[in-house]
C-alpha cells in the first residue's frame, strides 16, 4: 500500500478512521458533501496529524464526480472508499444503472491503489449480547452461498435484508474481510473491507 498520500472517498469526519493509521501517510486529501465534515475531521484528526507531519487537505464536494480527476493528479495516492459506495443505492434513482456502476467500480479504480469499506447488507436482527468475530473471504462472497448464510445467522439477520448491491465492488480474488456491526438496537450491518494494488 503506498504511504505518500491518500485519498479518502467520503470521509465524512473520520469516525471510523483511528488517527494513528492516518499518520502513516506524508499527505491526506478528504473529500465529502457535507460542509460540516471538513471542520469535524480537522477537530478530530487535525492535531495528531500536525504532530506527525501529515498535512490534511480538506475538500467539501462529491468525491465520487472528482474521483477520475483526483487519479490523474494524485496516481501515487491509496484511494479508500470509506463507508460510502453502499450508500449509493439511497442516492441513485436508478438502481440498475447503479449497481452497473459499482460493478465497474474495479475496472475504473484499476491504475491506482486502491481500496473501500462498505455496507453489503443491512437489517433487523434478533438481540445479542455479542456480534460475531470478523470473517475472512475472497471477493465475490455471493450471499446466497452456505457460509454467507451462516454468518447472517450468526448476526441473527430476520428477513428480509436489504441488499447494498456491493458484492461485486471489489476485483475477484481479493481477500476480504467482513465485519458485524450493531448500528443500534436490535439492527446489524454487514460490513465488507478490502484492498488491492494497482494494476500495471
Amino acid at each position: 500500500m503506498p504511504r505518500q498520500q491518500l485519498v479518502l472517498i467520503g470521509s465524512s469526519a473520520g469516525w471510523m478512521l483511528p488517527s494513528e493509521w492516518l499518520t502513516q501517510f506524508e499527505e491526506v486529501h478528504a473529500w465529502d458533501i457535507d460542509p460540516l465534515a471538513a471542520p469535524l475531521f480537522r477537530w478530530r484528526h487535525g492535531r495528531t496529524l500536525a504532530q506527525h507531519g501529515t498535512r490534511l487537505h480538506l475538500n467539501t464536494g462529491d468525491g465520487l464526480s472528482a474521483l477520475d480527476v483526483c487519479m490523474q493528479d494524485l496516481p501515487e495516492a491509496f484511494f479508500w472508499f470509506d463507508n460510502v459506495l453502499g450508500q449509493m443505492r439511497f442516492t441513485t434513482p436508478n438502481l440498475t444503472s447503479m449497481e452497473r456502476q459499482l460493478r465497474q467500480m474495479h475496472q475504473r479504480m484499476r491504475r491506482v491503489a486502491w481500496g473501500s469499506v462498505h455496507d453489503r447488507m443491512s437489517g433487523r436482527c434478533d438481540a445479542h449480547d455479542t456480534t460475531p468475530l470478523p470473517m475472512q473471504s475472497i471477493a465475490p462472497w455471493p450471499m446466497e452461498t452456505p457460509q454467507a448464510q451462516n454468518w447472517l445467522h450468526q448476526m441473527g439477520a430476520i428477513s428480509p435484508w436489504l441488499d447494498h448491491l456491493t458484492e461485486h465492488v471489489l476485483p475477484p480474488g481479493t481477500s476480504t474481510q467482513n465485519t458485524a456491526w450493531a448500528f443500534k438496537p436490535n439492527y446489524m450491518h454487514w460490513l465488507e473491507m478490502g484492498w488491492c494494488p494497482k494494476v500495471l
